[in-house]
C-alpha cells in the first residue's frame, strides 16, 4: 500500500502544469524538426549571380512567404523550421558532452576523496572563474580559422571550424556544475550502509562505482540537463549575434537560426526597426519559446522529484 501511495504521489507530481507545458512545447518543436521537409520544402540552391540580384532588404510577409524574407531572399519560415533541427542537434550534443565530463570528474573526485578531490575541485574552480566569452575568443583565435573540407560535402551535418570551436568552448567551460553536483551526491552516498557492506564483501572499485554509487548519485542530473539545453542554445546564438562566428554567403542561403540573426541584426538597430519587425521578431519569439520550454521541463522535474513538496 505504501508503494502504491508513493507511486500515485509521484505520478501527480509529473502531471504538474509547468512540466506538461514544457513537454508540449518541446514536442511541438520536435515535430516541426522531423516534418521540416513537409512544412517548408527547401528552395533550390542559388548561384552567385542569382544572389547578387536578390533583394538586399527584408521583404514583408506575403501569401508565398507568410513570415517574410530576409536580405538575399532567405525565407524566414523556412529558416525557422529547418533551423529547429540545428538547435536540437547542438543543444543536445553540447549538454550530453558537458554531462559526461562532469559525471566522470565528479565521480572520481567524490569517490577518491582527499588529495585527488582537492586537486579536481581546484581545477573546477579555475574553470568556473574563467569567463566564457574570453575563452571562446581565445579558442577562436587559435583554432577557429582554416579550411573545412568535409563541410563542403555535408553542409547540413558538418559544422564549420568556427562553429565547432564555439561548441567546444561551450563544452570545456560548462561541465563544472555537473561535476559539483555528482561529487556532492557521491560524497553523501559513499557514507551509507550499502556502500560499507559492498566494501566489506570485497567488491572491486569499478563495480562499486558503476553498479552502486553512480546509479544512486544522479539526483538532480536530469533537471540540470533539461534546463541547460535552452541556455546552451541561447548562448551559442548570442555568440553568433555579437559576431564571434561568421558565416559565408553560401551558408546564409541555407539559413538556420544563427545565420538569420546575423542577417536581421542590422535591421534591429536601424532607424526603421519597426518597419522591418518581421526580420527579427518572429525568430526572437521562437528562440524565447524554445528556451522557455526547456526551462519549464527543468522546473517541473525539480518539483516532481523534490521530496519536500507534497
Amino acid at each position: 500500500m505504501v508503494d502504491i501511495a508513493v507511486s500515485g504521489r509521484r505520478t501527480r507530481r509529473l502531471l504538474r502544469p509547468s512540466l506538461l507545458a514544457g513537454v508540449l512545447i518541446i514536442l511541438g518543436f520536435l515535430v516541426v524538426a522531423i516534418a521540416a521537409p513537409v512544412i517548408a520544402p527547401r528552395q533550390g540552391e542559388r548561384n552567385e549571380e542569382s544572389y547578387r540580384v536578390a533583394s538586399m532588404r527584408p521583404l514583408p510577409p506575403s501569401p508565398e512567404h507568410p513570415l517574410g524574407m530576409l536580405p538575399g531572399e532567405v525565407d524566414i519560415l523556412q529558416g525557422i523550421v529547418w533551423g529547429t533541427r540545428g538547435v536540437f542537434r547542438v543543444g543536445l550534443v553540447v549538454v550530453a558532452a558537458r554531462a559526461l565530463m562532469g559525471i566522470a570528474i565528479g565521480l572520481v573526485a567524490g569517490y577518491a576523496g582527499r588529495f585527488v578531490d582537492a586537486i579536481l575541485m581546484r581545477i573546477t574552480d579555475g574553470f568556473l572563474a574563467f569567463p566564457m566569452i574570453a575563452a571562446a575568443m581565445v579558442m577562436l583565435a587559435v583554432l577557429g580559422f582554416g579550411s573545412d573540407p568535409m563541410a563542403r560535402f555535408l553542409p547540413d551535418y558538418i559544422p564549420t571550424r568556427q562553429e565547432a570551436t564555439i561548441q567546444a568552448a561551450l563544452i570545456l567551460f560548462g561541465w563544472m556544475t555537473y561535476a559539483r553536483l555528482i561529487r556532492g551526491n557521491v560524497l553523501a552516498e559513499r557514507e551509507k550502509d550499502y556502500v560499507t557492506s559492498a566494501r566489506a564483501s570485497g567488491i572491486g572499485h569499478g563495480r562499486l562505482v558503476f553498479r552502486h554509487l553512480l546509479p544512486n548519485s544522479t539526483q538532480g542530473l536530469l533537471v540540470m540537463m533539461a534546463s541547460d539545453v535552452g541556455a546552451v542554445v541561447v548562448t551559442l546564438l548570442a555568440f553568433v549575434f555579437i559576431g564571434l562566428v561568421s558565416f559565408s554567403r553560401d551558408r546564409l542561403v541555407q539559413a538556420d537560426w544563427g545565420q538569420m540573426l546575423v542577417a536581421g541584426r542590422d535591421w534591429i538597430v536601424s532607424g526603421q526597426s519597426f518597419a522591418y519587425w518581421y526580420a527579427y521578431l518572429p525568430l526572437s519569439l521562437v528562440i524565447v519559446l524554445f528556451a522557455a520550454g526547456w526551462n519549464l521541463i527543468g522546473d517541473g522535474l525539480r518539483d516532481a522529484f523534490d521530496p519536500r513538496l507534497p
